[in-house]
């Protein structure tokens, strides 16, 4: 097999391996959810008007948002009105307490982590507790989406926003290091036989 072959084999393994689908493990528990990322992590608790390490982006109309007594205020509408979390750096965890019940039991709530559904949904009986995730891949985007519960809206409030960044996984950055290595190859054997 020539050494261009296998370059290519290689780049074409760290490319599949860089898209293959999220794997997700849920929490529901924070101390848990802490010992998964090995208890390194950012949080926002909400003490000001703005965020760190994330912006929130309301989609659609009907929200009843905003940040005060150190929570996020939110409602989601079915699927026309929903939010969007974008991190600034790509993160491997997300989690938060959610209080699903201030406007009465509700739909409940989706997470879609970079485009995923996780599941399962978050309940329309949570009342402050912990639900969070760790994944498998990358991501920088959390979408709050309505779940399937009976109602027309979910009224919620989020407070103690935790996230990790993202760490290259081992066997991307060994494969990813085998390509450069084997490109590496082709580039001295090129020189050598160019020097002849």
């Amino acid at each position: 097999m020539k050494l261009t072959s296998l370059v290519a084999a290689a780049i074409t393994a760290v490319v599949l391996s860089s898209t293959a689908q999220a794997s997700y493990i849920t929490f529901s528990d924070r101390a848990a959810w802490e010992a998964a990322v090995n208890g390194s992590f950012s949080e926002e608790t909400f003490s000001s008007a703005s965020t760190t390490g994330f912006s929130i982006e309301e989609v659609g109309s009907g929200h009843s948002s905003g940040i005060s007594d150190g929570v996020y205020h939110d409602r989601s509408v079915l699927d026309t009105t929903y939010t969007n979390y974008h991190f600034d750096t790509l993160i491997t965890a997300f989690g938060a307490n959610w209080d699903l019940v201030p406007g009465g039991a509700g739909q409940g709530l989706q997470l879609f982590a970079g485009g995923e559904l996780v599941t399962p949904q978050i309940a329309n009986t949570y009342t402050g507790g912990f639900f969070g995730l760790v994944s498998t891949t990358a991501f920088s985007l959390v979408s709050v989406h309505s779940g399937s519960f009976n109602g027309l809206a979910e009224t919620h409030n989020v407070d103690n926003v935790v996230f990790t960044s993202a760490v290259p996984e081992p066997a991307s950055t060994a494969l990813m290091l085998a390509g450069l290595g084997l490109m590496g190859a082709v580039v001295r054997r090129r020189r050598a036989q160019q020097g002849r």
